[in-house]
């Protein structure tokens, strides 16, 4: 009787240690396996270049782009300000007055400059009627803007977090113009979803031009 039970207690004790060592196994397997699943996890971006960065966003929808446009010849100073949306441009310009045709200057204003004002109505993607004062406004798309962020396209680069600036080696290319532009510089603010604000200050044949763009989802 006592050999039987000696038998049966030590048949449970076996059974005990091998159900706990089962156990253990088990919480290890379920551990290890967590811990190999977050160390597989890679950010999407981590290959990205600034360049790449910024013609992403570039290329996004923005609901308003605000520009303003310095042109400086000489001693003379003329502004233009547009405000983009997709249905409309409104429109803010500096214009030299111009001694009347018939030689007539009765009544004619001593400002040297008087300012343009309307909107323009846009329809896919084009001005097609001006309500204010007539003026010349530039094509949607050049008003708009587009940009080419390609390295081969700027020297002396400096880029740090949310902030790109360089010299412009070729300005119809990263503009996508044939119109010529000397010695361009850039600037760009931005953050990880948008573009903040572009300055670009350049020369043409007989001026020096500063042009600003700020953007708004």
């Amino acid at each position: 009787m006592k050999k039987n039970l000696i038998s049966i207690l030590m048949v449970f004790v076996l059974l005990m240690n091998v159900t706990a060592c089962n156990r253990n196994q088990g919480g290890s397997s379920s551990s290890t396996s967590s811990s190999s699943t977050s160390g597989t996890k890679l950010n999407p971006d981590a290959t990205k270049t600034v360049y790449d960065v910024l013609n992403g966003l570039s290329k996004q929808n923005y609901g308003k782009i605000k520009l303003n446009i310095t042109t400086e010849t000489g001693d003379m100073q003329l502004k233009a300000e547009y405000v983009l949306t997709d249905r409309n441009v409104s429109y803010s310009v500096e214009q030299m007055n111009l001694l009347p045709e018939d030689g007539n200057l009765d009544g004619l204003s001593p400002d040297t400059k008087q300012t343009m004002t309307g909107t323009a109505t846009v329809e896919n993607g084009k001005i097609t009627k001006i309500d204010g004062d007539k003026v010349t406004v530039p094509a949607y798309g050049e008003l708009k803007g587009s940009f080419d962020f390609k390295e081969g396209y700027f020297s002396n680069v400096r880029s740090t977090d949310g902030e790109f600036s360089a010299d412009v080696k070729s300005a119809s290319d990263f503009l996508g113009t044939d119109r010529a532009l000397t010695d361009m510089t850039l600037e760009v603010e931005y953050n990880d979803s948008a573009l903040e604000k572009i300055t670009l200050v350049y020369k043409t044949a007989n001026s020096t031009v500063t042009t600003t763009y700020e953007f708004e989802r």
